[in-house]
């Protein structure tokens, strides 16, 4: 093959990548703004992370495109299929952490005109976990971009840090509610919003696993320990 026309496709691999990084960047900063928000109770900031959604969806098309067409150029080896079906299913993780920081800042919205004031507002325990489900979702990007599959084993292999915490959190707001029945309504929206920072968490781990396949051509073992126990509370209760 001419070798402008290798460059053509080594060109096109490229682009996939920098739109996996654009994305990733994208939706990086929406996460970072939507714990912000929470965090600090800014209902306008909170507004700009559910804005850009339509942007993330057209990312992800494009990338879904992009893989198609690479598709259709030539027969491709292993290693570069690998990457092309990878980079399909990390948008698609991607984009559902889009999806989950725009709940986050939707919620925060609400929980900020609340009349529930002081700590329980902003839970600490709550943005602990928002922080950590954030430095996972770096660190699985970090992992893709510098195609380190030990560091992303790394972050599948601390799947369980914000499922601990979760556990914890959950309990605390339960007990908040039952004895101050008027906490019920943003306490409610307080779990939802501990849940989908630890859902997040599950995406990011997602993404690394797809890494990890892509560069080594080697799946992780199927099955990963979940210790969120929230729902066998929820039937104590």
């Amino acid at each position: 093959m001419p070798f402008g026309i290798l460059k053509q496709h080594a060109d096109r691999l490229d682009k996939l990548e920098v739109a996996l990084a654009t994305m990733g960047g994208m939706v990086e900063q929406q996460l970072t703004d939507a714990l912000t928000a929470f965090e600090q109770r800014d209902a306008g900031l909170a507004k700009t992370v559910g804005a850009r959604d339509a942007e993330t969806d057209r990312q992800e098309r494009q990338i879904e495109e992009l893989v198609a067409e690479l598709f259709h150029e030539r027969r491709r080896n292993p290693g570069e299929i690998r990457r092309m079906m990878a980079a399909v299913r990390i948008a698609s993780e991607m984009e559902r952490i889009g999806d989950l920081s725009k709940n986050i800042a939707r919620r925060s919205i609400i929980i900020a005109d609340s009349d529930l004031q002081g700590e329980h507002s902003k839970h600490a325990g709550v943005v602990r976990m928002g922080r950590i489900a954030l430095r996972q979702f770096s660190e699985a990007l970090d992992a893709l971009f510098r195609r380190n599959a030990d560091a992303a084993r790394a972050v599948r292999n601390a799947d369980d840090q914000v499922d601990d915490i979760y556990n914890s959190v959950f309990r605390e707001l339960l007990t908040l509610m039952n004895r101050m029945p008027g906490t019920a309504s943003t306490g409610t929206h307080l779990i939802f919003v501990a849940k989908n920072f630890e859902r997040i968490g599950d995406h990011a781990t997602n993404i690394a696993e797809r890494v990890h396949y892509a560069l080594t051509g080697e799946q992780l073992p199927a099955e990963r320990v979940k210790t969120d126990v929230t729902s066998t509370l929820i039937a104590a209760e």
